[in-house]
């Protein structure tokens, strides 16, 4: 897998932003709803951020779509959800290989007190 390029810290916290609002709302922010979250002046700071993050590999930009950002390399939420339970269904069921896929689903998620 490429390796993308590493983040400045506000591109990190707009990324958080985006991933976050797709999480909890099931779509993306738009321009605005990023620069009134991020308290940028305008709408055009959040899309000189927005074309960072794609230039680094991190998003793709849908021309012509309000919210036409997707966060590459990542699985919508419904999606994660779904995986997660199959994997917990094969746990439960004591399924050859389920811990082994259970470690590496696992892994793709930080522990919440583990330093990064």
């Amino acid at each position: 897998m490429e390796e993308k390029k590493k983040l400045t810290e506000r591109q990190q916290k707009v990324l958080a932003f985006i991933t976050e609002h797709q999480n909890s709302v099931g779509f993306p922010p738009t321009n605005s709803e990023i620069a009134d979250a991020m308290a940028f002046h305008s709408p055009n700071a959040s899309t000189f951020h927005l074309k960072a993050l794609q230039r680094k590999g991190y998003i793709t930009i849908i021309p012509g779509k309000a919210r036409g950002i997707k966060i590459t390399g990542t699985q919508s939420p419904v999606a994660q959800r779904d995986e997660a339970l199959v994997v917990l269904r094969e746990l439960l069921a004591c399924s050859v290989g389920s811990a082994e896929r259970a470690a590496e689903l696992l892994s793709r998620y930080p522990h919440p007190g583990a330093q990064a």
